[in-house]
């Protein structure tokens, strides 16, 4: 079922029809060869230059789920019409999971991940480090929306030393009109230079060793290029638990932090991890430093 509970109501006749067009988009997204992704763009596209800047909620997410859907927003959109906006690396944290998990979202944003492990994890735990308190406020409000107690937030950004940073922005709107609310980062660049607010950084064996984490079984790290500096401010934890790390590895933010991509994927390799890119949910492809594209979606795993 597509539309929101029935406490939330539809509101306007507009809002109505989105409801409507979701019913027609999310299927036909995942139909190939005909143009109906294009169709299903214009949709997107369109609605999120008239839509409300208020969220339409969901039911169904991942399953059944409640959330927040911002659909002026990139993300909020994707996720609205399409289902998810991390298909691939969201079926394979799923698949990576038990009941009794931990699970820690790096980068939670307004909780795609967080939301869709937290049914999982019934007897377990995530904890999601979200810096930037819009988001943060965003990932409140969907763990509340479906009464999750099973979440720890922590308001910080991992590095490899404790201190504050400013953290950056791209000014203006997204390629396809939106606004896109995945972009926030350490490291400014060209595209990414507003300065957005300061945030505590700390590192995350600290972090695990306050709260007496005695067992990590997956990490998910999106933090624009921030991953390295994550997880060399990680290593007792990795070196301990050898979890499996879901990653996001681009050319272009990496050397905005300073390292190449190339460098990075060595480092992890020397942490005995072997490294796939995810494709879809059945093609994953063995990667080296060497045959890097210049954006990927990789899982590290223990070797």
């Amino acid at each position: 079922m597509s539309y929101p509970p029935r406490s939330q109501g539809l509101g306007s006749n507009l809002n109505s029809a989105y409801y409507l067009l979701r019913r027609l988009t999310r299927p036909a997204y995942r139909i190939t060869g005909i143009g109906l992704g294009r169709v299903c763009e214009l949709i997107r596209r369109t609605a999120a230059k008239h839509a409300p800047r208020t969220p339409l909620v969901i039911n169904d997410f991942r399953g059944h789920a409640k959330f927040n859907c911002y659909l002026r927003d990139h993300m909020g959109s994707q996720i609205f019409f399409r289902g998810s906006y991390s298909e691939d690396q969201l079926s394979f944290l799923e698949q990576s999971l038990d009941t009794s998990a931990v699970f820690i979202d790096v980068g939670a944003n307004q909780g795609e991940f967080t939301i869709a492990a937290a049914d999982i994890v019934r007897h377990g735990k995530i904890i999601a480090f979200e810096p930037v308190q819009e988001y943060r406020e965003r990932l409140v409000a969907n763990i509340r929306l479906n009464g999750y107690s099973n979440i720890q937030i922590v308001p910080v950004a991992l590095g490899e030393a404790n201190g504050s940073m400013p953290i950056f922005d791209a000014e203006g709107d997204f390629c396809d009109g939106t606004k896109h609310e995945g972009l926030t980062t350490l490291f400014a660049s060209e595209t990414r230079s507003w300065r957005r607010e300061t945030v505590a950084v700390k590192t995350l064996d600290s972090i695990l060793d306050q709260l007496n984490v005695s067992r990590v079984d997956v990490i998910k790290l999106d933090i624009e290029g921030a991953e390295w500096m994550a997880l060399r401010g990680a290593v007792n934890a990795l070196a301990k638990y050898r979890p499996v790390l879901i990653l996001e590895i681009g050319k272009e933010t990496c050397r905005a932090a300073g390292y190449e991509a190339e460098d990075f994927v060595a480092w992890l390799i020397g942490q005995n991890y072997c490294i796939v890119r995810i494709a879809d949910d059945k093609n994953r492809e063995p990667i080296s430093a060497t045959s890097l594209v210049d954006f990927q979606n990789v899982v590290a795993y223990p070797a």
